[in-house]
Parts: structure tokens; C-alpha cells; sequence
């Protein structure tokens, strides 16, 4: 099937180079373009063309900008995406480009073989995305459909007073049922591990629900050179934490895919904002909310940014284990104030130091001798002593120390989350 592409540039050449350039593909039928000279032509275009797939952009044109129709291009199609191809390939230039949403930078004069890769990569990236979308519908459908063929067989079977018990009994199975199936869902939002490991190729991730579903989740995202990952523990456990963490999920997507913020401390800020609009808390009794962990980390600079709510940065470098703490806040919650300004704190990367995010489920865990908690100074200095083996090695001490501090006596009270990387 072949792909549709678009071209913005008010420079009469670029269409000609285009057709030659790719005329294999064209040929072929596994490209076709059309072209705009400004950004409102290009605008009209999207709306007409929702079989459009990639945007080839230029920054300065007339009537409208490249970066003004950027901003815009997720309103007409959400799985759209836009290289921007302009002479201004300056750091300023790219770093404005990638925040306002672009998935990638080509400089002028343009190199056609990097700009064909370019294009292959972002078409990949375009089939991933709508294949989630599809599988992510298919998966609500069938919830539904199932709920309610559930709510039906349920109805029938009340009616028979002398079936009492085998009714609670098909009740607590199809709970049961459901919750599993949610828990494929949740699943589904997460972010593959094998991305993670793509970006970080020493890392971890020690997830461990408490219930089938969890109120703790982990989100990734790498855009151009800056690659975010966090940590996330939402309010509850079990069926109301799953709730909040797809909710806290779909924000940080629209947060960092279509507005294009990608500064540690101003995600939170947003991160935030869009919590109390989703709960309508302004109006509301919930208090529900979410304590987040965020590592921002810049490929280029070397530099990594953090910001926390009530979720700390703890790392270890030169045998030594530093934290930084979180601002006390939480995301969303009781205290209601529609802005929160978190704090953004910068770590120079040296490519040799181990970061932990987590949430406070392993630390809070009661267990041992005498029915403690393994609190903040027993998890650092878990880390401290295991923080050179290689990030497997780490996760299997990480879940075995944890088994042998609740014994046999002790239940797992809330669910666990440690993610560990090298950088």
C-alpha cells in the first residue's frame, strides 16, 4: 500500500527534486506526493487528504509558518507525522521544531539518502502508531461488547432466587475475567520494554502489581535527541489505580506527543493541569491524584533533567548514592491549585552512573525480624551494594531481597515499581 506525503515549501525547485529524487518509489507506487507552497494551502490539503501519513515541511513561508502548521497538524489527524526539511539547522531552530511536535529535522541543501531514510523511519513510526490505535479500539470494543453480555447473563440468572449461590459464584468468575482483561489493556499502554532497552541498553524495570491491575505505571517516550522516561504511582491499588493510571498515560501523551513539551518540570505542570480537568476536581469531591518520578535526558548536551512529585531521584556514582528529593506536591489531589511550579534538577551524564526512579510501594513494604518497613535508607542501601552488576542482576536481587524481607508472614501491601538505568 502505497504512502501518501505531503510537501510544504514555497520554493517552486523542491517539487521537481522530489519527483526525480524518489521517482523509483513513485514509480513503484510505494510513494505519492502532493504538494503545498504555504502552510494554510497545506492546512486545506489535511483536511481533504486524511490519507496523509507524513508532512515534508519547510520553516519560513509565506502566509503561514512551518512551525505555525505544526502546531495544527494534530487537530486534523493525531497519527500524522511532520519532518521539518529547512535551511535553519541550527540547534535553536531544531530544539523549537521537535518541542512544537516534529518527528525529525533535515537540513538544506538536502541530503536525498538522509532524507529517504528520514522518511522510512517516520513511516514505520506512523504504521506502529495506528496499529495501537486499532488494537487499543479493538480491545475497548471488546470489553464493552463483553460487559455487556455479562450484565445480560447476570440479569437472567437473579431471577432464579434458588440459584443464589451459583449466581455469586459466576459473578465473582466474570469480576475476575473482566479484571484480567483489563489487565490486557493496561498492559497494552505501557511502553515496550524493548524500546527501554533501545534507549538505555543497561537498564531494568521491576514492576510488581500487588492486585491483577496496577495504580503504579511506567511511561517512555524518546523525541529527536531527548528521551523521557518516568515512574508513576496514582492513587489506590488494584481496579481504581488501573483507572488512574490510563488516565495519567493518555495525558502524558497529549502532554508530550501533541503539545510537545518536553521540559522535566513544566510536563508535571501540565501533568498536573490536566488531572484536575479530568476528574473535574475543581467541582468535584475527588482527591484522586498521582506521585510521578520524571527523567528528561538530553543525548546531545549529556545532561539529564528530573523533576519529582513525592517520587525522588536516587543515583549512585563513584560508589556513592546521592538523592534528590521531590517537591512534596502531588499531581491533582486535595490541594486544588490549578498551577504547581516543580522544580527542574540538572545532572551532568558521565555515561557510568546507575539512576533509580521508583514509587514508594518496595520501601514502604513491612517484613523482617521485626515487622518493619524497608524504608528509603534500607532500599539505598540495597542499591549501593548491587549498583555495579550488570541491570538484570540487580532486578533479580531487587525481587529476592523483597520475597525474604515478607517471608511467609507478610502480604505485599501496594504495588511495586523500580526502574534502574546506566547512564
Amino acid at each position: 500500500m502505497s504512502t501518501l506525503l505531503l510537501v510544504v515549501d514555497d520554493e517552486p525547485d523542491v517539487q521537481l527534486l522530489m519527483k526525480q529524487k524518489f521517482r523509483k518509489q513513485i514509480r513503484e507506487e510505494d510513494y505519492r506526493f502532493i504538494f503545498a507552497s504555504n502552510g494554510l494551502e497545506a492546512l486545506e490539503m489535511l483536511k481533504n487528504h486524511p490519507d496523509i501519513d507524513v508532512v515534508l515541511c519547510d520553516v519560513n513561508m509565506p502566509q503561514m509558518d512551518g512551525i505555525t502548521l505544526l502546531t495544527k497538524t494534530r487537530e486534523v489527524n493525531t497519527t500524522i507525522q511532520t519532518i521539518i526539511v529547512s535551511a535553519y539547522g541550527d540547534m535553536r531552530n531544531i530544539r523549537r521544531a521537535m518541542n512544537h511536535g516534529a518527528f525529525d529535522f533535515v537540513t538544506k541543501p538536502i541530503n536525498f539518502n538522509d532524507l529517504g531514510a528520514t522518511i522510512e523511519k517516520t513511516i514505520r513510526h506512523v504504521k506502529k502508531l495506528k496499529e495501537s490505535n486499532a488494537e487499543k479500539e479493538r480491545l475497548y470494543k471488546e470489553l464493552e461488547a463483553y460487559s455487556k453480555n455479562l450484565e445480560q447473563k447476570v440479569a437472567e440468572r437473579t431471577i432464579e432466587i434458588t440459584k443464589q449461590k451459583q449466581i455469586i459464584e459466576a459473578k465473582n468468575q466474570s469480576i475476575t475475567e473482566s479484571i484480567n482483561y483489563a489487565k490486557r489493556i493496561q498492559e497494552a499502554t505501557l511502553p515496550s520494554l524493548d524500546e527501554i532497552k533501545a534507549a538505555f541498553q543497561d537498564s531494568f524495570v521491576f514492576f510488581k502489581p500487588r492486585d491483577i491491575v496496577s495504580g503504579d505505571f511506567f511511561w517512555f517516550r524518546q523525541r529527536g535527541s531527548q528521551t523521557i522516561i518516568t515512574s508513576v504511582d496514582c492513587t489506590g491499588h488494584g481496579v481504581p489505580g488501573a483507572f488512574m493510571s490510563l488516565i495519567g498515560n493518555d495525558i502524558l501523551h497529549e502532554i508530550i506527543d501533541a503539545l510537545g513539551v518536553t521540559e522535566a518540570d513544566k510536563i508535571l505542570n501540565e501533568l498536573h493541569k490536566g488531572v484536575l480537568r479530568a476528574l473535574r476536581q475543581s467541582e468535584s469531591n475527588s482527591r484522586d491524584g498521582m506521585d510521578i518520578a520524571l527523567c528528561a535526558i538530553d543525548q546531545e548536551r549529556k545532561v539529564m533533567h528530573y523533576a519529582g512529585a513525592r517520587c525522588p531521584l536516587i543515583y549512585v556514582r563513584n560508589d556513592e548514592v546521592h538523592e534528590i528529593k521531590a517537591d512534596i506536591l502531588p499531581i491533582g489531589g486535595a490541594q486544588q491549585l490549578k498551577e504547581r511550579h516543580y522544580t527542574k534538577h540538572e545532572i551532568p551524564l558521565d555515561g557510568q552512573t546507575m539512576f533509580y526512579i521508583f514509587s514508594d510501594g518496595y520501601q514502604d513494604q513491612f517484613g523482617g525480624p521485626e515487622g518493619q518497613k524497608i524504608m528509603r535508607k534500607g532500599l539505598k542501601n540495597l542499591l549501593l551494594r548491587v549498583h555495579k552488576e550488570p541491570c538484570e542482576a540487580q532486578k533479580q536481587h531487587l525481587e529476592s531481597y523483597i520475597q525474604e524481607w515478607m517471608g511467609n508472614k507478610y502480604a505485599q501491601l501496594d504495588d511495586i515499581l523500580v526502574i534502574g538505568f546506566l547512564a
